[in-house]
């Protein structure tokens, strides 16, 4: 036990009894550091030494403006400060040392009958207030309050943090994918472009040819019309591609915006049909009339719609049919669209972990296992979801469920 004699008037002491053993338990973890602003030079030398025996590192001020500056250099968790001092008083340093640093708690004493000044205190996001004659289990309280509350702001703001790394972390793995998929689509693109370029040159060829023999005659002006119908069918074709082709590829954040199912189910396809013929694989699509428009992200959207479709690819080895459907189901408000193949299948036990990262039943240099991972993470951004079906040699179907 250590007795405190502390001033409530000139010349009169009340006593004050602190129990060591509780302090240092809570002190048991931490190394605390406190600033203690008193006019009073004697209190403050005997509640400095109590705490100090306590286990706290302290440091002492003679008024606020030597405390602030104090807390400057000494960085404390905590800092008890008198209400009634000369100069700038208690409320004064809780208001400034809250602005510089939210993280500070602050512990206020009080005189009796000053309760206005405590609710002043605990408005200004002081963690507590303590009234003369100061208490063992008063000032017990109020260091503990102020330690949970210290040490609970402390795991927010850490949690703050590790979230903030988490959505970086996504966006990298989100945007690492989608550079996989590039990779993947190249080759299929390479063809689906070459092939209306090579169109192109050969009807310019043609055009060239016949404005040189001069004169067109009527039978080659209808050609040469054609022709330059087809240069411009090819040419729009290809810029849809690239057109496509760079909206995948851009690295955005999470833009919102109005999404239509039929632009979305057309623009993903333009970017997989290919393959998908490269592949030997039928292609049959059935979007329903009259889905509801949404809200989403339509460039991460596209990217699960792609990812299911190439996953489909490489479960049919040796060709097979893929069916790509959408529907709007009105009981729960959602639009559903399901990618169905008749490849190997998944076996029962892989099933539970296929929305892992980096989990793939894949040989080695044909996958790392990020592309359903990052369907069900877009899902839950959209506060939606992903269900599969599958059974060994029968195939798989995947299905996104979208509210509206």
């Amino acid at each position: 036990m250590a007795i405190l004699f502390y001033r409530t008037l000139p010349g009169a002491f009340d006593f004050l009894i602190f129990d060591l053993g509780k302090m240092k338990t809570m002190n048991a973890n931490f190394k605390w550091k406190i600033v203690l602003i008193d006019d009073e030079a004697d209190i403050r030398e005997v509640v400095s030494l109590v705490l100090t025996d306590a286990g706290f590192i302290v440091e002492t001020a003679e008024n606020g403006t030597a405390g602030i500056e104090l807390c400057k250099t000494f960085c404390p968790q905590i800092v008890i400060t008198d209400i009634r001092m000369p100069g700038m008083d208690g409320l004064a340093v809780l208001e400034h040392l809250k602005k510089r640093s939210s993280d500070i708690e602050v512990i206020v004493i009080t005189a009796f009958g000053e309760l206005d000044f405590a609710i002043r205190a605990l408005q200004l996001d002081a963690s507590d207030f303590i009234t003369k004659p100061v208490s063992e289990n008063a000032i017990h309280l109020a260091l503990k309050r102020a330690m949970e509350r210290y040490l609970s702001r402390k795991k927010l703001k850490e949690y703050a943090r590790f979230l903030e790394q988490e959505n970086v972390n996504q966006a990298k793995l989100l945007h690492r994918d989608k550079l996989i998929s590039l990779g993947r689509l190249s080759a299929s693109v390479v063809h689906e472009i070459n092939n209306p370029v090579a169109g192109i040159l050969n009807y310019a060829r043609l055009m060239l040819k016949m404005l040189k023999q001069g004169g067109l005659s009527e039978h080659s002006t209808v050609r040469f019309t054609d022709h330059l119908t087809l240069v411009a069918s090819e040419a729009e074709r290809i810029s849809t591609i690239i057109s496509s082709l760079l909206t995948f590829s851009r690295k955005t954040d999470f833009t919102i915006s109005r999404v239509l199912i039929d632009e979305l189910v057309e623009r993903s396809l333009v970017l997989a049909r290919h393959r998908l013929e490269l592949a030997g694989i039928g292609l049959t699509v059935n979007v329903e009339q009259g889905i509801p428009g949404f809200k989403g992200d339509f460039n991460l959207l596209q990217q699960c719609l792609i990812n299911l479709v190439f996953n489909a690819v490489d479960a049919m080895e040796r060709g097979g049919l893929l069916e790509l459907s959408a529907s709007f189901c009105p009981e729960t408000k959602r639009v559903l669209i399901k990618v169905s193949d008749s490849g190997v299948g998944i076996a029962p036990e892989d099933l539970d972990h296929i929305f892992e990262p980096f989990f793939t039943t894949k040989d080695e240099g044909h996958g790392v296992g990020l592309g359903l991972s990052i369907v069900f993470g877009i899902m839950e951004r959209h506060r939606g979801g992903v269900t599969v079906h599958s059974q060994p040699g029968r195939g798989s179907a995947f299905t996104l469920e979208i509210p509206v």
